[in-house]
């Protein structure tokens, strides 16, 4: 893809060339099931005939369009045999019957039927047998060929695939992963979903860095509001979308490939199992548990663990949860707004409000401490001044205390 991507930008030779390419690579279809019917010795029919002579031309088309820009990631054989074969007057016209100029046996009949005969019966049956034997002649030919037709037919999905994929790249402003094996690494990190709809309403986004390493988990902490779920979220989105060879929406992005990518949001309710948000949160890290004790290379996002149940027990949970992931074999990122003790993983704290401002920035962390900054936040959001000071007074008196 980053051939593609680079051909792309503005100043790309493929640049100025895109939109006659997608026009052609509109026409593609998927013949597959034609062409292994040919292959295994079928006699095709005039509808199979046409949609590989189809193809034949299309490949010619943007095999010579691309050819000034030496294209080295993929490549298209050479159909120009076949385009006469199913197109021998030349008219490159992209339709097919059986021409004239394949026997002329059969074009004398024609003339002799448009011309009217007594034996029109006996000439429409001679003709019907000369082009059965043509189109098996034919399919014969393309049997010969079915290994260039199948390479032909991938490698045009694959650059109608791989420019799609260059543009949105160009488009959003992605980056081309660089494959690690033991560290995920993203600078300047976003979530083009979000992004897209705080440009709408006039707002910036703040772009994160962040980085991990296997074996050891991350702990991401700060106030409500912070953007750890969103983290969590964009993590799942750039993995799913690394695997599946797209760009990433990143400045610079450092990837390790995974088996799974198992997300716990915490909002789980499922009524239809009877299961409150607690227990569907359970079963799903309970399930997350067994997969790591089973040493599989996982991606782990667990959005702050325990989070409706009472405090204590919540964070007892939440810091046993971290001791099983510092096991498992592959990435996990936890994020939590309860006090853990635990030094078996990194840390990083959401920055919080400064200056009356939210800081999304994720800076490294060496306390045990959340931040306490929901009163803040209350009163950023216009919150009752009586309750806010009511909780206020509350929390100095059970310090005391």
């Amino acid at each position: 893809m980053t051939e593609f991507t680079e051909l792309l930008s503005p100043s790309g030779k493929l640049n100025a060339l895109t939109n006659k390419l997608s026009i052609l690579l509109s026409h593609l279809r998927d013949i597959r099931n034609s062409l292994k019917r040919i292959s295994e010795g079928a006699i095709a029919d005039d509808i199979e005939l046409f949609e590989i002579k189809s193809l034949s031309m299309l490949n010619e088309k943007v095999k010579e369009l691309l050819s000034p820009l030496s294209i080295q990631s993929v490549t298209l054989p050479d159909l120009s045999g076949l385009c006469n074969l199913l197109d021998p007057e030349g008219a490159g016209i992209n339709s097919f019957y059986i021409y004239d100029s394949y026997s002329d046996e059969l074009k004398g009949l024609r003339n002799q039927l448009k011309m009217g005969s007594d034996y029109e019966n006996e000439l429409h049956y001679r003709s019907n047998i000369i082009e059965n034997q043509i189109r098996e002649h034919l399919s014969k030919e393309i049997k010969m060929k079915f290994g260039q037709l199948e390479e032909s037919l991938s490698n045009l999905a694959k650059i109608d695939i791989l420019v799609a994929k260059a543009e949105q790249a160009l488009r959003l402003g992605l980056s081309i992963p660089v494959v690690s094996k033991e560290k995920i690494s993203y600078k300047a990190l976003f979530n083009p979903e979000v992004e897209e709809l705080l440009t709408k309403e006039g707002k910036s986004y703040q772009k994160t860095d962040i980085e991990f390493t296997s074996h050891k988990p991350l702990l991401i902490t700060g106030s409500n509001m912070g953007g750890k779920s969103l983290t969590l979220k964009t993590l799942a989105l750039c993995q799913f979308l690394f695997q599946s060879g797209f760009a990433i929406p990143a400045q610079e992005c450092e990837i390790a490939p995974v088996k799974e990518i198992m997300l716990s949001t915490g909002d789980e309710e499922d009524y239809r199992k009877g299961l409150s948000s607690f227990s569907a949160e359970i079963k799903r890290i309970d399930s997350i548990i067994k997969r790591v004790r089973d040493g599989e290379k996982l991606l782990v996002l667990i959005d702050e663990p325990a989070r409706t149940t009472n405090p204590y027990e919540g964070a007892a949970l939440a810091s046993s949860l971290l001791e099983i992931l510092f096991l498992s074999k592959g990435f996990s990122v936890m994020t939590s707004h309860y006090t853990i003790s635990d030094n078996k993983c990194d840390r990083l704290r959401v920055k919080g409000f400064y200056n009356g401002k939210m800081d999304y920035t994720l800076v490294i962390d060496s306390g045990t401490k959340t931040p306490a900054e929901a009163l803040i936040i209350a009163e950023s959001l216009d919150a009752d001044k009586e309750w806010i000071e009511l909780a206020r007074m509350t929390m100095n008196k059970n310090t005391k205390q």
